[in-house]
């Protein structure tokens, strides 16, 4: 009795403290043991089960096996698991600017969660009501000036009154004498004069115009009210033109706040993935490219955020050498894609490759910290393509992933690959 006792503690001891070591022989058992040892193995199961299963959620893999339905004791987690699963959902649709996602359980994170979503939805909002004003407000400029309210000398709108058939300058106020001097401005201000007035009928109403200068590289914007007049009992047509290079700078301003990623500086996913939706649409021939970057997060983990947004910033001056006209969006924190016409397959695998290698680069230098590394997948996209953006999407990504997949089996198999470790040894 006292040595079966013994024997099943044993066992009991090993399969919470020493599972390798565990192991049981039922037979071995008195026959009064027997029953009591079979049930001990399935607890066994149930705890391996359960290890092994709280293993993979304390990694964040939620993609893993879930355990049998007998083992009650997983029942918790198993819970657990549904609930970040739907939370992962829930997180990316927010990523694709769907703000009406709203957590109703986890307590203090439910709140803010919650909170960070109202956020982000009244963010958008504003700027998008802020971008209508501000383009309202140019087109009032443009179109609501009024002929005889701004024509006087000290108005700062360039008013110019020009003789129909002659082109001669008959009138011009302060802001225009100023440039009438001027080399790089009057030249092209009277070749475009010359020809709007080709386009005014004598009896017209006044119409408006634009008009483009550029002065050392810089480029006012203006928008100019044309009206037919007698001037001096000359055929003429006058000329109220405003500066609105402030307006359509500030509209800019808004436009990428509201498109562009912050860190970065590119276009973010809501703007990548409509670009991508009207590419598709329009049936063009182009390159789709998934980036991931390497073990971001265990540099944010080890080396906090300032680095990791660093590491960030590195990998996308690389990806912008991929070409002059590559349009590249930052989908998440670490994940990129680029969209490129003009580009096959193989050529842009090459080109990635290439990439990748100049990145590697980096971790000789002396004063690296850690590995720096990228990884991809790319999809040639075709006029007769028949898949949806997010088919083509999930497509590169799996490759990227394959790709990864095949990088670590290499590191694992080769001598003097790239390091298994995300750091690099300091030098």
């Amino acid at each position: 009795m006292e040595s079966a006792a013994e024997y099943l503690f044993e066992y009991l001891r090993d399969v919470l403290y020493d599972p390798a070591r565990a192991n049981m022989d039922v037979q071995r058992l008195p026959e009064e043991f027997k029953e009591l040892g079979q049930g001990l193995e399935f607890l066994a199961e149930c705890v391996t089960e359960t290890r092994t299963f709280a293993k993979f959620l304390a990694k964040g893999e939620l993609n893993c096996p879930l355990p049998s339905h007998e083992n009650e004791m997983a029942a918790p987690l198993k819970a657990l698991h549904a609930t970040l699963k739907h939370l992962t959902w829930q997180t990316q649709q927010v990523a694709k600017g769907d703000y009406r996602q709203h957590v109703d359980y986890l307590g203090e994170f439910a709140t803010a969660f919650n909170t960070m979503t109202k956020q982000l939805e009244q963010r958008h909002v504003a700027l998008a009501r802020e971008i209508e004003v501000s383009r309202q407000k140019t087109r009032a400029l443009e179109q609501s000036n009024d002929l005889f309210e701004t024509v006087t000398r000290d108005s700062e709108q360039w008013i110019a009154v020009v003789e129909r058939d002659t082109g001669e300058w008959l009138f011009s106020n302060y802001p225009v004498t100023q440039i009438l001097a001027s080399d790089s401005f009057l030249p092209r201000l009277k070749r475009w004069m010359s020809g709007e007035i080709a386009e005014t009928d004598s009896g017209a109403e006044s119409r408006t115009s634009e008009i483009e200068l550029s002065d050392n590289g810089i480029a006012q914007f203006f928008t100019a009210i044309l009206r037919p007049i007698i001037w001096r009992e000359k055929p003429s047509v006058v000329f109220v033109l405003t500066d609105v290079s402030a307006e359509r700078a500030h509209i800019r301003e808004l436009e990428n706040k509201a498109y562009r990623d912050t860190l970065t500086r590119q276009y973010n996913r809501h703007f990548g993935m409509r670009l991508l939706d009207e590419w598709v649409a329009e049936k063009r021939s182009f390159m789709l490219c998934f980036v991931d970057i390497d073990n971001l997060k265990y540099v944010n983990d080890k080396f906090g955020h300032n680095e990791g947004d660093k590491y960030i910033l590195a990998v996308t001056a690389v990806l912008r050498g991929f070409s002059p006209d590559v349009m590249i969006c930052r989908l998440g924190g670490d994940e990129f894609m680029l969209l490129a016409e003009g580009w096959d397959e193989e050529r842009a695998e090459a080109r990635l490759a290439a990439l990748r290698g100049r990145l590697l680069k980096r971790n000789d230098e002396p004063e690296t910290q850690y590995f720096h590394s990228m990884s991809y997948g790319a999809i040639s996209v075709t006029p007769d393509n028949t898949l949806t953006p997010s088919e083509l999407l999930a497509i590169a990504d799996e490759r990227m992933y394959n790709y990864k997949k095949a990088r670590k089996l290499e590191r694992a198999s080769s001598a003097g690959a790239e390091p298994v470790a995300p750091v690099a040894t300091p030098k």
